[in-house]
């Protein structure tokens, strides 16, 4: 017997935002497409399907999945029973064929499937596709069924269109059928809420023009993660006119802590929950960084994992090397990391802190000691390297600033730092349009020794820094830029 609520199209909200371009893209999708929307938990997938559904009338077949679905024969039998409810004879045979064997012939069944959509394609004198729509299709991992499915996607005919909700990106060979033009995807980017969606979605709960501010940095915080402004409003309904208090509350809001605990880390293994709670000990991180701070030589695989699951991971480079969690997800790990256990909060930073002073990135060093209060290793890695490495005066002095007296009066009162005068405001290189963020004044200074071909070794001793310092200024050169050698550099520059 089948569960009849798997079926149904889930409801809209009162007073949910309308997402108009977004639906305009799912409506501009045609027959033999597939549209597959990836986001983490609370990114609002379910909602979008929905109200496209609901705003544009069409014939569609709704299937909330589930683990169960997760065994062919179930899945089978689910899906047919969803392409009934749009054309009623279409199936007949696969389901003879699913009756007749304990163990049926699950390729003959889809191909029979197939021929029953080309038949209907053929007569359909209907504009519109039909769409079939699975929900939370990340649930699904079995890998024959997987096969199976991918196989039917091949072979989709125009007078049908899939559109996949999942959390993960689902194992469907997405690269090759977004080249051949038949995926639609839609992921965080397109899914968070603009500054406007923001206040029209708090329109309906505070006098959105009065604080018209303080809601642009509501979003800004919760980075348009829809989930995180519902839970926000929960607060917000107690009090409408605390906009202020919600920004600046020292820890995470429970509604949204509770969100995160329930819908997406309790689910996680024990080992993925480790990882995810000592690695947030540092605002970005790379693999070999991670690899230091839990102790492991598989951080890469842990990475690549935690970007399959969608996992609130931000990547801040054209290589994806460095990454950083989604500022409210990170927010609730070091939350959780504090309850959980100090000591192991404790050895994560120190191991952050020694590599990165190690690897040359010995400001972020600083700056994780500091905000951590480890006071001695700060004072010592500003003593060494007041005098090898520049900064500008104002981070010098806001260095100072986070330091106790008693800690500070241990440092020289003068340094070589540069002044706040002496910084580069110019913000962009030329013929780097597209950098993902400006060049610092020393990232360009190495730059333009690397054009005119001085090597590594020379470029040190003419900046007076130190050769793993210079390392850290030419990959973050490489990451910016969207290049993976020196060669592309120079390359570049000869033909200017």
């Amino acid at each position: 017997m089948l569960l009849k609520t798997r079926f149904y199209l889930p409801p809209l909200r009162a007073g949910v935002v309308r997402r108009d371009v977004l639906l305009q893209q799912l409506q501009r999708s045609a027959g033999g497409s597939v549209v597959v929307v990836t986001a983490p938990a609370g990114y609002g997938k379910t909602t979008l399907i929905s109200q496209w559904l609901h705003a544009h009338p069409q014939t569609f077949a709704w299937l909330t999945l589930g683990p169960e679905h997760n065994v062919i024969p179930v899945f089978w039998h689910y899906l047919l029973t969803a392409l009934q409810q749009m054309v009623p004879d279409l199936g007949k045979e696969a389901e003879q064929l699913l009756l007749a064997d304990a163990t049926p012939d699950y390729q003959q069944v889809l191909i029979t499937v197939l021929n029953d959509l080309d038949a209907f394609s053929i007569n359909n004198r209907a504009r519109d596709p039909l769409t079939l729509v699975l929900d939370d299709f990340h649930v699904l991992h079995n890998h024959r069924l997987l096969q199976l499915f991918n196989l039917l996607l091949d072979h989709l005919p125009g007078c049908i269109r899939v559109v996949i909700t999942a959390r993960s990106e689902p194992d469907l060979q997405l690269a090759r059928r977004r080249a051949s033009g038949q995926l639609l995807q839609l992921g965080i980017q397109e899914l968070r809420f603009s500054h406007d969606e923001c206040r029209d979605f708090f329109a309906n709960i505070v006098d959105a023009e009065a604080v018209l501010p303080l809601i642009d940095s509501l979003c800004d915080r919760t980075e348009g993660w829809i989930a995180g402004l519902h839970l926000a409003a929960l607060s917000l309904q107690r009090n409408p006119l605390d906009v202020q208090g919600l920004l600046m509350a020292p820890g995470l809001d429970k509604h949204i802590a509770d969100y995160l605990l329930n819908e997406v880390f309790a689910a996680l293994p024990g080992q993925l929950q480790s990882f995810l709670l000592q690695t947030a000990v540092v605002k970005r991180f790379c693999a070999g960084l991670c690899n230091a701070i839990v102790a492991r030589s598989d951080s890469q695989l842990m990475l690549l994992e935690l970007e399959t699951l969608n996992l609130f991971l931000v990547p801040l480079d054209n290589h994806r090397t460095w990454f950083r969690y989604h500022d409210l997800f990170r927010q609730f790990l070091l939350q959780r990391l504090a309850q959980w256990d100090t000591a192991l909060q404790q050895d994560a930073v120190a191991s952050a802190v020694q590599w990165l002073e190690q690897n040359g990135d010995w400001k972020e060093a600083v700056d994780v000691a500091l905000h951590w209060q480890r006071w001695p290793a700060a004072v010592q890695m500003l003593q060494q390297y007041a005098q090898q490495d520049t900064a500008p005066a104002d981070q010098w002095q806001q260095w100072l600033e986070q330091l106790p007296a008693a800690q500070r009066s241990a440092l020289p009162r003068q340094s070589n730092m540069t002044s706040a005068d002496d910084v580069d405001s110019d913000e962009s290189y030329p013929d780097s349009a597209s950098l993902i963020e400006p060049l610092t004044r020393q990232e360009k200074t190495v730059l333009e020794l690397i054009e005119q071909g001085l090597s590594n070794k020379d470029i040190a001793r003419q900046l007076q820094i130190s050769l793993n310092t210079l390392k850290v200024h030419i990959r973050n050169l490489y990451g910016k830029m969207g290049i993976e050698s020196r060669r592309d550099i120079l390359a570049k520059n000869a033909r200017k």
